[in-house]
């Protein structure tokens, strides 16, 4: 598994997902090889959720405190996402604290980082904390974590590969020399 983990392994797969050189409003995007693959995994990942599905009542059963949200993002991008709200911050409370997880369907893989939202007026502010969590957020991630690497076998992956440059690709609203892995893996918008 760690060979396909490397950067290099990465990006040699991402490319047999998204065509070089093409934006993805090109006429030609959608009949391309790539596009291909990628559609025909995303529609599979659609239409048998039962992995995903059985995850997520674990999740709920495992932990009730927490306000489990997923986000139906398979449809467009390459993932399925999970929103763990933190107990006491609830969705719509002047401040609200979540642990986000998602996970790869191109190879088994996930990214995991929290969300801290502040409503101030008119204003929602929100920091994200990649790996290493604050303290607050430990207990919920290391869960998660752990749930997602015994159901999917995922492995989390290390700032410096997702953040690895991808400059021949777009990949929804991220244009050429701002892509990264972490775009081309999880999609460009990690909700």
């Amino acid at each position: 598994m760690g060979q396909l983990l490397t950067a290099e392994a990465l990006l040699r797969l991402v490319h047999q997902y998204y065509p070089a050189g093409l934006y993805e409003t090109d006429p030609r995007y959608e009949s391309t090889e790539e596009f291909k693959r990628l559609d025909k995994l995303r529609r599979a990942a659609v239409s048998d959720a039962r992995a995903w599905d059985a995850f997520l009542q674990r999740v709920k059963a495992e932990m009730p405190d927490g306000d489990a949200w997923d986000y139906p993002n398979i449809r467009y991008d390459p993932a399925y996402s999970l929103r763990l709200g933190l107990p006491g911050h609830p969705v719509g409370a002047p401040e609200h604290k979540e642990v986000v997880l998602m996970v790869c369907i191109l190879v088994p893989v996930h990214i995991i980082y929290a969300d801290h939202s502040k409503h101030v007026g008119d204003i929602t502010e929100t920091i994200t904390y990649q790996p290493p969590l604050p303290a607050e957020f430990l207990p919920f991630a290391e869960k998660l974590e752990a749930l997602a690497i015994e159901t999917f076998g995922t492995t989390r992956l290390q700032q410096d590969v997702l953040s690895t440059p991808v400059p021949d690709l777009q990949v929804g609203n991220t244009g050429f020399g701002k892509v990264t892995l972490a775009d081309c893996l999880f999609g460009d918008y990690r909700w």
